[in-house]
Parts: C-alpha cells; sequence; structure tokens
C-alpha cells in the first residue's frame, strides 16, 4: 500500500504555507523518516535545534509514499536506523524528542544536553544514587571522595572503556557525527 499523491501535496503545500507564516517566511525543513535516508544521529539533533527553520515531517506507512511526492518537493529523507518498520511515526516521534531536548529553556537544568551521551563525544558516565550500598553493590569509592579531578578522570575511564565494548564503531571518531 502507498500514499496517494493528492491529499500528500495538498497537506504539505498548507502545512508549509503555514508554517512560513509563522516563521517570518522561513521555508520549513521537509524530512521524511525512511530506512533508506541519511542517518540520524546528535549532530544533526544539534544542527536542527540551532536553526531557525521549522521542522515539518511526512511520515509513509506500510510502503511508504508515492514517488511523485519525493520527486516534487525538497523532502530530506531520514533513517533512525537500520530496520524497517510500518510507518515513520516512531522514527518522528524519537527524531523531535532528540531536537525539542537541546532547544534552550526546555530542559530545566540548561546544562543537562551538555554532558552526556554522543554531546562530547563519548558516552555518558554510570549514575548512581542512595542507598550507597544496594544488594551488596556499592556506589564506587571515588564518587564518594569529594576529589573533582579524580571523579573527572573515573567518569571518563568508565565511559571510555564502555563505548569500545559496546561500540567500537565509534572508537576514535566523535560519537554522534556520522552513522
Amino acid at each position: 500500500m502507498v500514499m496517494k499523491p493528492e491529499p500528500l501535496a495538498e497537506a504539505l503545500d498548507r502545512s508549509i504555507e503555514s508554517l512560513m507564516g509563522l516563521s517570518g517566511g522561513i521555508p520549513p525543513r521537509l524530512v521524511y523518516p525512511s530506512p533508506q535516508g541519511k542517518g540520524f544521529v546528535q549532530k544533526v539533533a544539534r544542527e536542527w535545534a540551532e536553526s531557525p527553520r521549522p521542522l515539518l515531517f511526512l511520515c509513509g506507512h506500510y510502503e511508504g509514499i508515492d514517488q511523485r511526492i519525493l520527486d516534487g518537493y525538497p523532502l530530506e529523507e531520514w533513517s533512525a536506523g537500520d530496520y524497517v518498520l510500518s510507518g515513520g511515526e516512531l522514527p518522528c516521534a524519537l527524531m523531535v524528542d532528540a531536537v525539542v531536548r537541546l532547544v534552550p529553556g526546555v530542559l530545566s537544568n540548561e546544562s543537562s544536553p551538555v554532558n552526556e551521551t554522543f554531546s562530547n563525544g563519548s558516552f555518558d558516565y554510570p549514575q548512581y544514587t542512595r542507598p550507597r550500598v544496594f544488594r551488596g553493590s556499592e556506589v564506587p569509592a571515588v564518587l564518594l571522595s569529594g576529589d573533582h579531578q579524580a571523579i573527572r578522570r573515573f567518569r571518563e575511564e568508565v565511559s571510555r572503556k564502555k563505548q569500545q565494548a559496546v561500540r567500537p564503531d565509534l572508537n576514535g571518531n566523535p560519537a554522534g557525527v556520522s552513522c
């Protein structure tokens, strides 16, 4: 099943016109989630969050949309991963979430997206809370030491080791730069 071009074209035309009116004439970025698209990574989310262009997503379902829509509009195909889903709604939702959380004022703590996985080229470090001992597992002593340099080194080393073990494809490549 392929989505027909007439209703899609009408919806796109109206949506583009409306967004341009709301954005002072800035044309929206037209995004089509597709397993055949470029890999959506953190760097792209950051670029979109910093851009004044509004985002407009067109989600296909099953076999997608009529090719004439892809040919007739400046749609950018972006993939959320190397797998196939029934439609573009879930990739759209995750792309929106990745972008919106980077928009200033969305998160209560402005520094939250600065020190996390893929934001600085590496995995995030593990997080701990109380109690100090849970089912025989203790919070690493260095984290309780008060030595901020030692804590920073510990966190960097643990995140580096996890990245090497879990995602060796990212080693030597800033995380989230390409897919």
